[in-house]
Parts: C-alpha cells; sequence; structure tokens
C-alpha cells in the first residue's frame, strides 16, 4: 500500500518538475535526498594500509537489508562521466534497513572508482548507491563448521560473515584462513587475529605466501585435515579460485565450495581482434584479441554500462548487432545479432557491431 501511493507520489511530481526531475529540486536542500536512487556521503576514512582505505558511508534513505557476503554497487562522477563498480559491504549484516555501512577499497592502479575512493575521496563527498545484491551469503541454517578462505582484498565479503557471526549466538565452528604476500599486507589482520583471541569458535590461520607458498592441496590437508565435511567460503584472486575448483572437484565436493571472484579467470586467447563501432555512439576503437569490449568502449570515451566488471553482475549487457565474439574465460567464439552481451568478459573476434 505505501509502495504503490509513494510510486504515484513520485509519478506525479515528475509531471510537475518536467523538464527537471523531482531529484534536481530535491537535491538543492540536501544532495542526498532522491526519489529514484540512493546518494551518500562519505562520512569517515580510516586508512588500513598503503593503498587500501575503509570508507564509511551514510545516506539519508534508508538502504535495504542486506545478507552478510553480498556487495554494493558505488558510482562517482569524474570528468562528467558516471563510473559505477561494485564493492562488497564489510559492515556485519543486521537484518532490517540501514542508513549506514562500510566498504573497504583497495586501489588497483588503473584509475577509475577504486582509485579515486583510495587516493582522492574526502569526507563529505558524495557518492551513488544501488540497493545491496549478490549471491555469495552464508546458508539460512549454518552448518556446523565453516571455512573461508581470503587472499588479498577477498578478506571484504568474509569479513561481514565473521563480523555479522561474532554478534548472534551461534554454535558454528569457524575456520578463517588469512593469505596475502606477507602479514603485513594482509587487510584487516589485527581485527580477525582480536577476534581469534576473544572467540573460541573462530580459528585463524595466517598464510603469508611469500615465506610458505602457495596455500596450495596439501597445506589445505595438514591446516584443515576436516574440511570435506565442511562448507567453505573462498574469495581472492583468480589463481586461488582456479586452485580451490580443482581441489574440491577433484574430490566431488563441489556442492560444498562457495567462490567469489573479484577479477576475471582469463583462458589463453589465440586469435585476432577487430575494430568495434559503438553505433549509439558514432565512435570505433581497434581491439585485440584479449582486449574487453568494456575497456574498449572506455578507451574511446563511450559510456559503458558496467559493474563487478568480473561476469557476475550482468550489468554491462548491451545488444549485439554484428560480428562474432570470444568469451575471454573459455576462448569459446559466440554472438548473434540481438544476443544481450556481457561487455566486460567477451572481446571481439573480428569486426563488431554494438548498439551503444
Amino acid at each position: 500500500m505505501y509502495s504503490s501511493r509513494m510510486t504515484r507520489i513520485v509519478t506525479l511530481a515528475k509531471r510537475l518538475t518536467t523538464p527537471l526531475l523531482p531529484d534536481d529540486y530535491l537535491t538543492l536542500f540536501n544532495p542526498l535526498l532522491t526519489f529514484d536512487s540512493y546518494r551518500a556521503r562519505v562520512s569517515q576514512v580510516t586508512e588500513e594500509m598503503p593503498g587500501v582505505r575503509t570508507l564509511q558511508l551514510q545516506t539519508v534513505r534508508a538502504l535495504p537489508p542486506f545478507t552478510c557476503g553480498q556487495h554494493i554497487r558505488v558510482g562517482i562522477d569524474l570528468n562528467g562521466v558516471r563510473h559505477v563498480r561494485s564493492f562488497s559491504i564489510t559492515s556485519a549484516a543486521t537484518g532490517v534497513p540501514s542508513r549506514e555501512l562500510t566498504i573497504t577499497v583497495k586501489a588497483t592502479g588503473e584509475g577509475g572508482v577504486s582509485d579515486h575512493l583510495v587516493h582522492r575521496a574526502t569526507v563529505g563527498d558524495i557518492v551513488h548507491l544501488e540497493p545491496p545484491s549478490g549471491e555469495f551469503t552464508l546458508p539460512f541454517e549454518l552448518p556446523h563448521h565453516l571455512v573461508m578462505i581470503a587472499a588479498g582484498s577477498g578478506v571484504t565479503p568474509l569479513l561481514s560473515m565473521v563480523r555479522t557471526l561474532a554478534q548472534t549466538g551461534h554454535r558454528t565452528r569457524v575456520t578463517f584462513v588469512l593469505g596475502a604476500r606477507t602479514t603485513q599486507e594482509m587487510i584487516h589482520r589485527s581485527e580477525l587475529v582480536a577476534l581469534s583471541e576473544d572467540h573460541d569458535w573462530f580459528e585463524l590461520i595466517l598464510w603469508p605466501s611469500a615465506a610458505l607458498g602457495h596455500f596450495d592441496r596439501a597445506a589445505l590437508q595438514r591446516e584443515v585435515p576436516d574440511w570435506q565435511s565442511a562448507q567453505t567460503y573462498v574469495c581472492g584472486p583468480p589463481g586461488l579460485l582456479t586452485q580451490v575448483d580443482s581441489i574440491w572437484r577433484s574430490h566431488d565436493a563441489l556442492d560444498r565450495l562457495h567462490t567469489e571472484q573479484f577479477q576475471t579467470r582469463l583462458a589463453k586467447i589465440n586469435g585476432k581482434g577487430g575494430t568495434i563501432s559503438f553505433t549509439k555512439s558514432q565512435r570505433t576503437k581497434a581491439a585485440t584479441a584479449t582486449t574487453s569490449l568494456l575497456q574498449a568502449g572506455e578507451d574511446a570515451d563511450v559510456l559503458m554500462p558496467s559493474g563487478c566488471r568480473a561476469g557476475i553482475c550482468h550489468t554491462c549487457v548491451v545488444p549485439l548487432k554484428a560480428g562474432k565474439l570470444r568469451d575471454l574465460r573459455t576462448g569459446e567464439l559466440h554472438g548473434e545479432p540481438g544476443d544481450m552481451v556481457q561487455t566486460c568478459v567477451n572481446a571481439a573476434a573480428c569486426d563488431v557491431e554494438l548498439d551503444v
């Protein structure tokens, strides 16, 4: 009832404010006030380590409840163009609408949203948000044993999970493997160490790969001997995800493995690229066989929809008008006119046309 009434109010407001939008007037009073979207102010910035920051974001309109492990799309305007990137929420989930959350961001060195938030964002800055989403979440009924394996910024969704668990009276045992090249590069290491000292249900294993090598099959068996009976959650770089997929697959245990990736696992690509025509934007860009359609579009100053940039969220899909594409994850050729294609994980296999 409330939702339908609010919809009618917004519709009427749009008619009254044409050619502008209600949001254009609301932001004159408060830049966070909107009808159709969410905006947040950076209320606190914490330097975790060089190149890594935690940002606390506050909204006026409460965001829908999120589940620990989910992500949120954050948009910022750079040089007059809206850029959007997905980040895992690191706050504990409360199960109720909230006006505050945190994200931890690691700079990529490639410019864009992540680098801006790490190197240039300040308290008071305004960012655009979309409702939380994602399926990398804990089950409603917790198992007796959870194994969590994180490397690099892959700690972020798992941090939300353990923060949430720490606030509940659960009986689940958690074994958490935190990896990075050195212990000094382990994001949120101090908090996780403190958690392991304060709670007997939480076991932390620090794994500096420069000293111990990769966390491989032998290390898993030695450090977590009962891993096959646990539900395991893994987030990290493509190499880690490929490794765990191979281990769990060889034990016919994929039903107990849950993974989240921030980067695309690329296949070995052989072949030629092509010229990409962005028909609506009236721009073209020559691209190699390994240059994603998304990257080519951005290089051509085309306003491309994007989100996770890893083939997960499907925010980047656009219509294919002509040509064949190569899936960067598998190397397979595909594409027919009218197909909706993910630009972040596909490249041109010849000259192609996109309706964007």
